[in-house]
């Protein structure tokens, strides 16, 4: 493959404290990440990189030994990120140097940069100027002796090249000297390489993978109506909770909610965060009453203690429709663990997704919704971008990638998969968006209402009761009965901490401490 050499840069003129390390022009897309100044401590590189599964990475100048060997790597490395190699070092080089490189090579790169400055500090050569060819030479010794693998020390030898090439191109040259072995060849450089060259990693076996894909394809094909009807109820309730105005009728209804715990010596409704706690937005969406009510007056009433050691689930309104051996998967989802759920969902369309169409993991995660059309006949095909071969016309890395030329086959599992997923993200949006689905339950992130209409439940999933009603005794049915722990609807005790398995499953109607 033939790259166009880029032509010769304009000179470079030496940053000042406050210039940005990322150049506006290189900034990918609509990224919106932090660029730091030049004289921050830390760089962030995200705003160089575009593509969704790759690091944010970030460079800590506080890792470096200080003083001039800092401030001159410092130099170099804003070179590297905003410049590109010259062409006379590009010449007679293999097509794998690229005038420029991405963030994760960068990052890395820097990572050498920073070994080879302890080792040099180490010495006492506290500037590049003193690191001569022979100086150079040593160092690929020292590596040779902390037994580094042949690659490892070919990717240390490579970085210090890079170093060498970016001073001769910098305005204040630091004067370090030329490696030998661009010149020479680097093979005399390197470990003797091992013998075979066969993939040496071993396999996971079947006996893993197997079972994995089995309850991936579970799941999706039969939990998930019952994990998305559970989302959209507990984003139902947290934007009630949300917009409940503190009100006197509020207070009242949260005042005979607390009564009839009292009356009837009933464990509340809790969630799991260290310890148990009260679950104030499910409580505010029960009742009515505002979420900085519910806190305010069980503060004031010291109910923490009694919480701690009188917990309840907290059940959603949903009916449950998975089977398990012609048996529910669960009795209930419980407002507390739908975010796990809805994870474990997401984390099983990824290994259908994965493993049925042999993507790479980064290209499961750059898929976005509406990435497999309904076909008007044959097959479903998937467009998405590949993004470790993905090149500019220069040879240089292309973070956002490029789309793929040829199509995946998508199979049904592996369309209900992305179905799934397209139900918790907007429009446009990546699959694997945390940010979406995180608003997805009403966490924060939220955009809009569209969310919540494509988690809208089924048909077969439409709730019995859709909010409390404004009497004390409409909210019996919210309660669990007095007479038996049976019916309070417990989430499985793998689903809960063993302190509240304990707390809630051995509560009784027998005489318990009542709250103050």
């Amino acid at each position: 493959m033939t790259f166009t050499v880029p032509a010769r840069q304009a000179p470079i003129q030496l940053p000042e404290p406050d210039t940005p390390t990322i150049a506006v022009d290189l900034i990918q897309g609509d990224n919106t990440a932090p660029v730091a100044a030049y004289a921050e401590s830390a760089w962030p590189l995200a705003a160089l990189i575009d593509n969704p599964s790759t690091t944010r990475h970030s460079v800590d100048w506080n890792t470096f030994p200080s003083g001039q060997l800092r401030t001159e790597l410092r130099l170099l490395a804003w070179l590297m990120i905003n410049g590109s190699l010259p062409e006379r070092f590009l010449i007679d080089r293999s097509v794998s140097w690229r005038p420029r490189v991405s963030a994760s090579v960068i990052s890395t790169t820097l990572g050498h940069w920073r070994q080879l400055s302890e080792w040099l500090a180490a010495r006492g050569i506290t500037t590049l100027a003193d690191c001569t060819a022979d100086v150079l030479i040593s160092y690929s010794r020292h590596l040779h002796q902390r037994n580094r693998s042949r690659s490892t020390v070919h990717l240390h030898l490579s970085a210090t090249s890079r170093l060498w090439a970016f001073d001769q191109t910098s305005p204040a040259p630091a004067g370090i000297g030329e490696p030998p072995w661009p010149r020479e060849g680097i093979d005399d450089y390197l470990p003797s390489a091992p013998p075979g060259g066969e993939n040496i990693t071993d396999p996971i076996t079947p006996a893993v993978t197997g079972p994995l894909l089995i309850w991936a394809l579970r799941l999706v094909e039969d939990f998930a109506e019952d994990i998305l009807a559970a989302a959209a109820e507990r984003h139902r309730m947290s934007a009630i909770a949300e917009t409940n105005a503190a009100t006197p009728a509020g207070l009242v209804m949260l005042r005979a909610f607390l009564e009839r715990i009292v009356t009837e010596q009933q464990p509340f409704p809790s969630i799991w965060n260290g310890e148990n706690r009260a679950a104030t937005t499910y409580v505010a969406a029960l009742t009515g009453a505002s979420r900085q009510q519910v806190g305010g007056l069980l503060g004031r009433e010291g109910w923490a203690d009694y919480i701690r050691r009188h917990p309840a689930p907290c059940p959603l309104d949903i009916t449950i429709t998975g089977r398990i051996d012609n048996r529910p998967w669960r009795r209930a989802i419980d407002f507390g663990e739908v975010a796990t759920l809805l994870r474990h969902l997401a984390t099983a369309c990824f290994v259908v997704i994965a493993y049925l169409t042999g993507m790479r993991p980064g290209e499961v995660l750059g898929l976005r919704s509406g990435c497999c059309p309904e076909p008007d006949n044959g097959p479903h095909l998937i467009y998405g971008n590949v993004y470790k071969t993905a090149l500019d016309e220069h040879g240089n890395h292309l973070s956002q990638g490029t789309p793929r030329e040829a199509l995946w086959v998508a199979i049904a599992p592996v369309t209900r998969a992305i179905r799934v997923l397209e139900r918790i993200v907007p429009d446009g949006a990546l699959l694997s968006d945390s940010t979406a689905h995180n608003a997805a339950i009403g966490g924060r992130g939220r955009q809009g209402s569209s969310r919540q209409t494509r988690m809208a439940p089924s048909a077969r999933h439409a709730s019995v009761a859709r909010s409390p009603g404004t009497s004390p005794a409409a909210l019996a049915a919210w309660l669990p009965s007095p007479s038996s722990t049976a019916t309070c609807a417990l989430p499985s005790p793998a689903a809960m901490p063993p302190a509240a398995v304990t707390a809630s499953t051995t509560f009784s109607t027998s005489k318990q401490p009542a709250p103050p």
